[in-house]
């Protein structure tokens, strides 16, 4: 399996939306496609990879449109045609909708996933957005940002997946799933056999939010190791996510990887693990199918929401959430719209799933 897809790169700056033409997208598409447009974070895009296989079932060549995040993790789907590629915030968030309209008449069928979940099933607080010419304006939040919990909870917990397949008007097989290329399942058989303990688990450090990143780790990671001589720990995240390696760099069973492994080369080693555990992120949901266990701390999303149709899981929540937000359904950039835990320094809902329930579940699927 090697990088066969036709990428068409967008890259016209200093022209006005309205200017655009169909040669800017690679002309009208003369065999019959669906444009599925999606951008977002790692996540997001391995939830849209499930309707691919479907679209590609009903006769349709299938063209992404994505940013940085979706090239690189759908650069070796078999299920996609072509990329058409756009750098992040090339068009100005309020300009999007006219951007779009444009596909209309070049694609026989345009899906529109981006901001299919967020603002949608996550609503969004107020926030900044930049204008053209680099000026930043204010960009209203969802209303719904302000309701109580129980009124939010009963409108957005439905199932992303659902929802995904819904707009995209396929059935509910869901089937998200990263492609490695030959040589990067080499690399990780390779490093697998560099490995002498009978079990590997693969922590996912954090997500890209404040909430999606637990402050018990070290806890847990100790006790495991203290215990079960048979397990070594593979940690991976991006470049801040050294910071929470810090300490273990002498521990010769834990494999830090943050900032040293690609989000591809953290994919491709997911086959090799007995467990991956980590917040509501992009390499749990691409262990989603897998037969692995894994083991997600719940935090803006319920059970209902991410984990429901995933593969030997466990979904673990905080205890006694009812006393405070989770699950919040809300987008957060940051602790002012996030409640805090005073102890950890750490979201309330990350704080309070107890450390004793991650190592019980831990152990209790080493086989």
């Amino acid at each position: 399996m090697g990088f066969l897809k036709k990428v068409i790169t967008i890259n016209i700056p200093g022209r006005e939306v309205s200017d655009y033409t169909p040669e800017d997208f690679g002309g009208i598409r003369e065999e019959k496609t669906v444009c599925v447009i999606r951008y977002g974070a790692f996540g997001d895009t391995l939830q849209a990879s499930s309707i691919l296989p479907l679209l590609k079932e009903q006769g349709y060549r299938v063209c992404v449109n994505v940013t940085e995040v979706g090239k690189d993790i759908l650069s070796s789907n078999p299920y996609v045609d072509e990329i058409l590629f756009q750098t992040t915030k090339m068009i100005p968030e309020n300009e999007l909708t006219e951007y779009w309209k444009h596909f209309d008449n070049i694609f026989d069928k345009v899906i529109q996933l981006s901001e299919s979940i967020e603002n949608s099933l996550l609503v969004m607080p107020d926030r900044v957005s930049r204008l053209r010419n680099g000026d930043k304006i204010a960009v209203k939040g969802d209303p719904r940002f302000n309701l109580d919990k129980d009124t939010l909870h009963e409108e957005c917990n439905v199932n992303y997946m659902e929802r995904t397949h819904d707009i995209a008007g396929v059935p509910h097989i869901f089937s998200p799933k990263f492609y490695p290329l030959d040589s990067e399942k080499k690399i990780a058989r390779d490093f697998r056999r560099s490995i002498r303990e009978k079990h590997v688990i693969l922590w996912s450090l954090s997500g890209s939010s404040v909430h999606k990143v637990y402050p018990w780790t070290d806890n847990v990671i100790n006790k495991v190791l203290k215990y079960r001589p048979d397990v070594c720990f593979v940690t991976v995240g991006d470049e801040l996510c050294k910071l929470l390696e810090q300490g273990w760099e002498k521990e010769d069973r834990i494999i830090t990887k943050s900032g040293n492994w690609s989000i591809r080369e953290t994919l491709s080693f997911l086959d090799h693990c007995s467990i991956v555990i980590g917040p509501e992120t992009g390499v749990l949901n691409a262990a989603s199918t897998m037969k692995c266990h894994k083991i997600v701390m719940l935090s803006h999303s319920s059970k209902e929401n991410l984990s429901k149709y995933w593969n030997n899981t466990s979904s673990l929540e905080p205890d006694h959430y009812d006393n405070f937000c989770f699950p919040c359904h809300k987008m957060h950039y940051g602790f002012d719209t996030c409640n805090r835990d005073s102890e950890t320094g750490g979201a309330m809902c990350a704080a309070k799933i107890n450390p004793n329930d991650v190592y019980n579940r831990i152990v209790k699927n080493l086989i």
